[in-house]
């Protein structure tokens, strides 16, 4: 009997010891500074924050065969939506916590192409460009929209990475001529792409399932959407959030 009770014992303390643990999912091209969030956070907050990254498609994979995250912060609203209709999320918490801008990144010496524009630069021949896949990634279906509005010259070669973060790390480590990634990502030279080039990047944050009784995903959600980080999430390259029903 006392050995049952110990047992009992020691599970109720793990228990508690793990209920504060936030298990947050993030979009690849807002981990950087999701990271500095969580930062802020954990200062104000008895709670801790695991983080995982990944494109959004693949998080919304990992999450309908059981990925036990607490909360999505996803590059888009299409991914959010379909889980709160499958029932995956608590209902009518869906909220749009930063808008995404997508630009294209550049080598220095193309500079006087880029003088020109986007659209000059992207036709330019013998261009080399990394996108994200487009199959998983919000920035990399924009990606691809984009290029069917001003395509690339027969002799350009286009690559894709798992998600936007690889994308940019391709580019700045010089592996490509150029990249249309996340503004966020603040790339040394880039150019912004016109907002009707590629379909609203709004991202969306949602709580998931498993996080229904815990009042910790809550309190990080309403401190991702109170003014002090959704002023910091401007001054990072996005457009504010629109803390609404989405």
């Amino acid at each position: 009997m006392q050995r049952l009770a110990t047992g009992l014992l020691c599970w109720a303390l793990a228990f508690g010891a793990t209920a504060d643990n936030l298990r947050v999912a993030t979009a690849a091209n807002f981990k950087p500074l999701l990271q500095e969030i969580v930062s802020r956070f954990e200062k104000t907050s008895p709670h801790r924050v695991i983080l995982s990254s990944a494109s959004t498609g693949v998080l919304y994979t990992q999450i309908i065969h059981g990925a036990p995250f607490d909360i999505l912060l996803a590059a888009d609203a299409k991914h959010p939506r379909l889980l709160e209709e499958a029932g995956y999320a608590v209902p009518g918490q869906r909220r749009t916590y930063a808008v995404g801008q997508l630009v294209l990144a550049y080598r220095g010496s193309l500079a006087p192409l880029a003088s020109a524009g986007p659209g000059a630069l992207l036709s330019s021949p013998g261009l080399s460009l990394v996108i994200a896949n487009p199959a998983h990634a919000p920035y990399g279906l924009a990606a691809a929209a984009v290029l069917k509005h001003k395509p690339l010259a027969a002799d350009s070669r286009l690559l894709q990475a798992s998600n936007v973060g690889q994308a940019y790390q391709m580019w700045f480590s010089g592996g490509v001529d150029a990249a249309l990634v996340a503004r966020s990502f603040l790339p040394a030279q880039y150019l912004e792409i016109p907002a009707g080039w590629y379909p609203p990047l709004e991202q969306q944050v949602l709580i998931l399932g498993p996080a229904q009784a815990k009042a910790a995903a809550r309190e990080f959600v309403d401190f991702l959407l109170a003014p002090p980080i959704q002023q910091l999430i401007a001054d990072s390259g996005y457009g504010a959030g629109v803390p609404v029903n989405g």
